[in-house]
């Protein structure tokens, strides 16, 4: 399963290679938001390292302060991971729904 993960870059590049696959974005306020295939393991390990895993691209729940990262997107504290994936689809094609 795809998850979505908000981490800076440093953070990123420690992780990349525990990803099977894996797309990201670099934000403009210095953050990345990236998409792929991680194992519990590796995920803890990077969560840890200050990534932060977002809701479920389904869920219901807000992604509440991550959205300080997409100001530029539109995206609001009470605004969906699908919200945001939405917005993401129109800069990169990984972040489309139907990847997930």
């Amino acid at each position: 399963m795809k998850i979505l993960h908000l981490s800076d870059a440093a953070t990123m590049l420690k992780h990349a290679q525990n990803f099977k696959s894996c797309h990201y974005l670099n934000l403009l306020n210095g953050k990345v938001i990236s998409i792929g295939e991680i194992a519990d393991v590796h995920e803890a390990g990077f969560i840890a390292d200050g990534a932060i895993a977002l809701p479920h691209m389904l869920s219901s729940d807000p992604i509440g302060s991550a959205s300080e990262s997409f100001v530029q997107l539109g995206i609001k504290p009470e605004h969906k991971t699908f919200d945001l994936v939405m917005a993401l689809k129109k800069i990169h094609p990984a972040f489309c729904p139907s990847q997930f």
